[in-house]
């Protein structure tokens, strides 16, 4: 790849992980381009050399969003059983996480307008949900599939309910509780 080529591709690589932590901090309906480029020290005017539409932009920083805020849920899958599972449920339901969402999670970050999307990035939301779920049954013990499987859909809604309502309510006790109360409970439930 020449020089020019592989600036290009870094530079299309810096807009995409901007318009990924704003995506996740704050959906992506109002994702403004002249914004993103600025961020990206570029001009309005380049961004049609690298990508075709906003459309397309949005589409591919959904998807960027979707797996960068999915990397933490995959290392705490790979840890294993019940280590595993108490180190994903901790770090969800974190304060951390919840004063960062453009750090974040993806799945809770975009819900509200993946519902209203039909194309790519609804596509790739549906997948990221799918391998989020792969990881939660691998996680959780139960005394067959079919419950395993309720588990972890049951964990999942848990988890990104109690983000999404902690980091919108504003009284900061109670988003502590949320967070504090629903890990206790989705921990409760997996005890061996």
């Amino acid at each position: 790849m020449g020089t020019s080529q592989a600036a290009k591709v870094e530079t299309h690589d810096r807009i995409l992980e901007i318009a990924a932590a704003r995506i996740r901090r704050d959906g992506a309906a109002g994702l403004a381009v002249a914004e993103i480029m600025k961020e990206a020290g570029l001009t309005h005017g380049g961004f049609y050399r690298h990508f075709d539409s906003r459309e397309q932009l949005v589409t591919e920083a959904v998807q960027r969003a979707l797996a960068r805020g999915s990397e933490w849920t995959v290392a705490s899958g790979e840890l294993g059983g019940r280590q595993g599972y108490t180190k994903l449920v901790d770090g969800y339901l974190s304060g951390w996480h919840r004063d960062h969402p453009e750090a974040g999670c993806g799945i809770a970050g975009v819900a509200a307008d993946m519902a209203r999307d039909e194309g790519a990035a609804s596509d790739s939301y549906t997948e990221q949900v799918r391998k989020c779920l792969a990881v939660l049954v691998d996680l959780i013990d139960g005394p067959d599939p079919r419950t395993v499987e309720r588990e972890s859909l049951l964990a999942l809604s848990a988890l990104v309910g109690a983000i999404s309502i902690a980091r919108a309510v504003d009284d900061p006790t109670l988003s502590d509780q949320l967070l504090a109360d629903v890990a206790a409970a989705l921990k409760d439930r997996t005890e061996p």
